[in-house]
């Protein structure tokens, strides 16, 4: 897998995002929200795999490149807390979620470590009491090394936390005080260290073509990562987003650029050949992993709530909620769903979201496609399969049709083919 230039690429620019982001979603309209609602009044028969995902969007302070909705005032904990228990009762008490069982409980949406022990306690115990989570589900718990003292470490060991999902984004102190990273590196592996030896799986997550950032630089950020053993790295390309401090300092000339896209795919390549080297594996979006549970079929639903929680997918329905932390409490308080995003799948989309299992490096079993949808993917999508095959981006083998390793860079680039022309005969 060696791609030097432009010229030896499958295509002109790498992509960042795929298909169907909440981004692509539309405000509900009372018919959507109608069709949504009696859905939930239904008894779910499908035994797919779920995920509960409860967002704490909290954090010490914001990082500069960061564009999600996240909120650093502490007073704000108790009655956000209070509002989204009283989301999650929403779902809790439907028909459809009572006859659910969830085999993952993801809390997410910030730095949620930054809550005191005991409210994570609680929002944890609520979610076991009111959710049929299985008997063998893995807890997921997003942190920062900031405030991971042993006393949480514990607290979080204590309460079924299997592993922490932490983002470390660079060990290089001069590139992490450019991101306004509140620790040093020293510390922030201390930290990995300590929660790895109370037992806790360690998941973190990684930025490369920072500004100004060698590949000797990045390359040397993961080396720490497989020193400190960690389980897996979710390597992401910077995405600068206007408006952001990081963004700001760079247009006034006060750091430097990010680098071109022949940069950010050498150290893309440079990530896959030394993961590869030490046994980690791709999988999902951006992961290297050496857990056998990150390469199952993931998730087909995800029920979840709270202010900025994009993730959710119940039955043909994507949505998101109130970003605001203000505005998502008053509309808990008032009785009402938070949703502000809610888009339905077509039978053609859902057709299409299933084949995007290619990019998320999870082979698609043709069976399996032909079952659900009537048709072999050939038989639909010709014309795109032909195309990635040619160029050698995906294979088939024991009738699992995959991404090669000349494809994995391209990944969200393949996600968009099966969008690119909306109707098949």
């Amino acid at each position: 897998m060696n791609y030097e230039s432009h010229n030896g690429w499958p295509y002109k620019h790498i992509e960042h995002w795929p298909p169907m982001t909440y981004r692509d979603r539309s405000p509900p309209t009372p018919e959507n929200l109608e069709t949504f609602f009696g859905i939930l009044k239904t008894e779910s028969k499908d035994n797919q795999v779920k995920e509960l995902q409860p967002w704490l969007p909290f954090c010490e302070g914001k990082c500069s490149f960061c564009y999600f909705t996240v909120n650093c005032e502490k007073q704000n904990v108790t009655p956000y807390i209070s509002a989204l228990k009283k989301a999650l009762s929403f779902y809790a008490e439907t028909e459809y979620v009572k006859t659910s069982v969830f085999e993952e409980l993801y809390i997410g949406g910030g730095s949620p470590s930054v809550i005191a022990n005991e409210k994570i306690e609680d929002i944890l115990d609520f979610c076991r009491k009111n959710f049929n989570l299985s008997s063998d589900h893995t807890t997921k718990f997003t942190a920062c090394t900031t405030n991971l003292s042993l006393e949480k470490i514990n607290a979080l060991s204590s309460n079924g936390v299997n592993q922490l999902d932490i983002g470390i984004q660079t060990f290089n102190d001069s590139l992490r005080e450019n991101l306004m990273i509140r620790d040093s590196s020293k510390d922030a592996k201390k930290k990995l260290q300590l929660s790895k030896k109370n037992g806790l799986k360690i998941s973190i997550d990684l930025l490369y073509n920072l500004p100004g950032q060698t590949i000797d630089q990045w390359i040397e950020d993961i080396k720490q990562a497989l020193e400190l053993e960690v389980e897996s790295v979710d390597c992401y390309p910077l995405d600068l987003y206007p408006g952001t401090p990081l963004a700001k300092k760079i247009a006034k000339g006060e750091l430097p650029p990010i680098g071109n896209e022949e940069i950010e795919m050498k150290m893309y390549l440079e990530a896959y050949r030394i993961f590869k080297e030490y046994g980690y594996k791709p999988t999902c979006h951006n992961r290297f992993s050496r857990l056998e549970e990150d390469f199952k079929k993931p998730s087909s639903e995800v029920v979840g709530t709270g202010a900025g929680f994009f993730m959710g997918h119940l039955d043909r329905y994507l949505y998101s909620d109130i970003e605001d932390l203000q505005k998502y409490t008053n509309a808990v308080k008032d009785g009402k769903f938070p949703i502000s995003r809610l888009t339905s799948l077509s039978a053609d989309e859902e057709m299409r979201k299933a084949m995007m299992l290619i990019y998320i490096r999870n082979p698609l079993n043709r069976d399996w496609f032909k079952k659900e949808y009537g048709r072999f993917p050939e038989e639909i999508f010709s014309k795109e399969l032909e195309k990635l095959q040619n160029k050698g981006l995906i294979e088939t083998i024991n009738g699992n049709i995959q991404l090669t390793e000349k494809g994995d860079p391209w990944r969200f680039n393949i996600a968009w083919e099966f969008f690119e022309n909306k109707q098949h005969e």
